[in-house]
């Protein structure tokens, strides 16, 4: 076991070693060498990081948590099988997970209901995966969050789309919608690709002048779940008077206001995201801290 902790410095017999920055690891202990792993993986150090997280568990670390550090240090390398490997085992350890479904079997020939119960952007992120159900299973309802909803059977990804507490059809299997890349065994190639992932009907969209410009689309300020992706608008004011481009706002909640303050052209409609996808499809380029916007653009 030491000889993974090299770097730290052992003293004589003491199983304790102390790092660079004074961190003190009680090699004898599972938290101590759980702590270590995380901070391995914070430093993007995978391979210490697995270590760390093996011998964790060994010294009895819970093994779900430490298969989920390995899950991210796997797909952090793109070593997707590995990952799903892991994701195995949480399963068949069995613990209650609210958002697992899946229970193994094949989707064929099944009626399948698409559970969404992560975040926006997680569904349109994975959503993607849709065509592959439909192509397997005889029928997919797809039980998206009410804000999505619209938009979601607008892209004609699913045979029904409802919203949360509405009256579900008849299904064989669910699945929650981040299960999705570990039920068909993604690997790098083989992540759908088909860009935009949202497609909406584009004729109704609003006609605007074109100025010749290069149109991009702005998000400023993340959601309320990691308000550290946020950047503050005046930081990026200068990027307004660069020549030749124009920006417009895609801005929502609280600071969807301070767009007209940087000369802004504000397009968000926080009551309907299927106009949203059209004015987004119509820009150059999206430049965003939100993960929604990103997925959205495709």
């Amino acid at each position: 076991m030491r000889s993974q902790f090299d770097q730290y410095g052992i003293y004589g017999e003491m199983s304790v070693a102390i790092d660079q920055t004074g961190l003190v690891i009680d090699l004898s202990s599972s938290s101590s060498l759980f702590e270590l792993a995380e901070k391995h993986l914070r430093l993007r150090e995978i391979n210490q990081a697995v270590a760390a997280f093996s011998t964790a568990e060994t010294l009895g670390f819970d093994p779900d948590a430490c298969s989920g550090g390995r899950w991210i240090c796997h797909m952090l390398e793109g070593n997707f099988e590995l990952a799903w490997q892991e994701s195995d085992g949480i399963a068949e350890r069995g613990r209650p997970d609210p958002h697992r479904f899946w229970n193994g079997r094949p989707l064929d020939g099944n009626r399948v209901l698409l559970r969404c119960l992560h975040g926006l952007g997680d569904t349109l992120q994975f959503v993607r995966y849709a065509p592959l159900i439909r192509a397997r299973a005889s029928c997919l309802t797809i039980e998206a969050q009410p804000d999505l909803k619209a938009l979601i059977a607008a892209s004609n990804l699913a045979d029904h789309v409802i919203t949360w507490g509405e009256s579900e059809p008849g299904w064989d299997q669910q699945v929650e919608v981040m299960e999705l890349p570990r039920i068909f065994r993604t690997t790098l190639p083989s992540i759908p690709n088909d860009v935009p992932y949202i497609k909406v009907p584009l004729e109704p969209a609003e006609p605007r002048n074109r100025s010749g410009k290069l149109r991009a689309g702005l998000v400023w300020t993340s959601s309320n779940y990691n308000q550290a992706r946020s950047i503050p608008l005046d930081a990026i004011e200068p990027l307004f008077s660069i020549p030749g481009i124009e920006f417009f706002s895609f801005q929502a909640g609280k600071d969807r206001s301070r767009a007209p303050e940087f000369g802004l052209v504000d397009l968000c409609d926080e009551s309907d995201l299927v106009t949203v996808a059209r004015r987004v499809h119509e820009m150059d380029v999206i430049i965003t801290v939100d993960t929604m916007m990103a997925h959205l653009a495709g």
